[in-house]
């Protein structure tokens, strides 16, 4: 780049590759149906037809990669890209909240990377460098972060490849724990495509399931085969479920570690996709400890943290040790300047009445459905059955809802099978609210929320059904905390 004004770039030529891998198989794919009402002029029109889409695919590629520019400027990215529809994006680094640079298979044959840059907008597509030279990847996330020019950036880094394996490690995980925390990971992935294979055994006519199961075979040689089919699918499934889940989990978390780095925790893991990503210490909102219900009885975690800018496929938040002990998350969660949660003595729960808001409409249901069973339709029984139980699941989640706080933050417990806990410091409140519906001013409670920024609509920071005297105190005193922290931390010492 020259000392002037910055020069456009064009993307790594390996572009061309992976472009025309990427287009060609969509385009065959599409003229598959005009492939196959040519059947009859012969396989030479075919293999000209398919010739002429990987001539296509090529031409397609070239216009993409060459007409695809990008400009690193000294305060902002300036994206160019389309052929018809021309789009020129512009991203001023101050917008940036994060920067991640992944490695695909392809990508790491040819030394590339892709960089994604997220400013927090609702552009699904914010900014994506697709195959650039790794040097270079790193070189932009260094300069937007540090404010260094790209190729002095890039020049520090070929000098001092070490600087990065310096970095105090915080967590990793070995392969015996790797595939261990696969357990944890069952997926029923394979359910529908047994449920096809059953489809099509039964269509071809290798197996009559319908015949299994008719009055004519009720004898008990039928009624074995029967049971041994369902339990031998039932197995099948289980086990290619915990495969699945092992699988994936090896796949995204192979060479998983989390390292120390000046700009926050650096985080490097993957075994097909190879991804890097730094987390800055400062832009972390809420550290969420979950835990499932088997792995929380053996003593393992997740240590995840809601960060602005976070990757959305992740659900807006950057997973920090996926399968740990307590013991282990707690240096982490003091590196990012979370303090370690209070024993459970310390937790509260809300008022024995909000169990009458919990239970009433389930009651209610299995009450109307079980008054139709018998008047109409026994089968009804079967949905005031499962009333019934979503009741007794309310009851639970009632009980395992908590909250505490301290000096320093403020704790929610929440979940029935996956329990969470949410710990929020101070300083990172954005707004606090305290509402209250038809049937909690009827009781008294109130619902107190505490929202943070990048907080995710689906999973708030609140504190249900407390008592309304009790909402409003613990309302002024996050508002009086939160000036305090917010205070204390604009005069110490900041995180990176």
């Amino acid at each position: 780049m020259s000392d002037g004004a910055p020069e456009p770039r064009r993307l790594h030529p390996a572009t061309l590759i992976a472009r025309w891998l990427k287009v060609v198989p969509q385009m065959l794919a599409g003229g598959i149906g005009i492939a196959a009402a040519a059947r009859d002029q012969g396989a030479g029109r075919f293999l000209l037809f398919a010739l002429v889409m990987l001539v296509l695919g090529g031409v397609f590629a070239l216009v993409y990669w060459w007409r695809f520019r990008y400009t690193v400027g000294a305060s902002e990215i300036v994206i160019e890209k389309g052929l018809l529809q021309r789009q020129r994006r512009v991203i001023p680094f101050d917008r940036v909240q994060d920067i991640a640079i992944e490695q695909r298979l392809l990508a790491r044959l040819f030394g590339t990377a892709k960089v994604r840059i997220e400013t927090g907008g609702a552009a699904k597509d914010e900014g994506n460098l697709d195959m650039i030279a790794l040097a270079d990847a790193h070189a932009l996330r260094d300069h937007v972060r540090r404010g260094t020019r790209p190729a002095q950036a890039a020049a520090d880094e070929a000098e001092a490849p070490e600087a990065a394996a310096e970095e105090p490690v915080l967590f990793e995980m070995d392969l015996p724990r790797l595939l261990f925390s696969g357990l944890f990971g069952f997926s029923l992935i394979f359910l529908a495509v047994i449920s096809g294979l059953v489809q099509q055994l039964d269509q071809f006519g290798f197996v009559e399931w319908d015949d299994l199961f008719t009055e004519e075979r009720a004898d008990a040689a039928a009624n074995m085969v029967s049971f041994r089919l369902v339990f031998g699918l039932a197995a099948l499934v289980i086990m290619l479920g915990v495969i699945a889940g092992i699988v994936r989990t090896v796949t995204r978390d192979f060479g998983f570690k989390l390292t120390r780095s000046e700009a926050g925790f650096r985080r490097r893991r993957g075994l097909v996709t190879l991804s890097e990503v730094v987390i800055p210490l400062r832009r972390t909102q809420v550290a969420v400890v979950e835990s499932g219900l088997v792995s929380r009885m053996l003593g393992w975690h997740r240590l995840s943290f809601q960060t602005l800018g976070a990757d959305r496929k992740e659900g807006g938040v950057q997973v920090a040790a996926p399968f740990a002990r307590m013991e282990e998350l707690l240096p982490i969660l003091a590196e990012a300047g979370f303090p370690a949660p209070p024993p459970a003595c310390e937790f509260r729960s809300s008022p024995r009445r909000a169990l009458i808001r919990r239970l009433a409409p389930w009651l209610l249901l299995a009450g109307a459905l079980t008054a139709g069973a018998f008047l109409f339709d026994l089968r009804a029984g079967i949905g005031a059955l499962l009333a019934a139980l979503l009741a007794l699941g309310a009851a639970l989640r009632w009980r395992l809802h908590a909250h505490a706080e301290d000096g320093r933050a403020v704790y929610v417990t929440e979940g029935l099978l996956t329990r969470r806990l949410r710990i929020m410091p101070y300083e990172k409140t954005q707004l606090i609210s305290v509402s209250r519906g038809p049937l909690q001013r009827r009781l008294r409670l109130a619902t107190l929320l505490v929202d943070s920024a990048g907080a995710s609509a689906t999973r708030p920071f609140h504190m249900v059904d407390l008592d309304t005297r009790d909402a409003d105190a613990k309302a002024d005193r996050l508002y009086r905390a939160f000036l305090s922290a917010r205070a204390l931390s604009r005069s110490g010492p900041r995180h990176a």
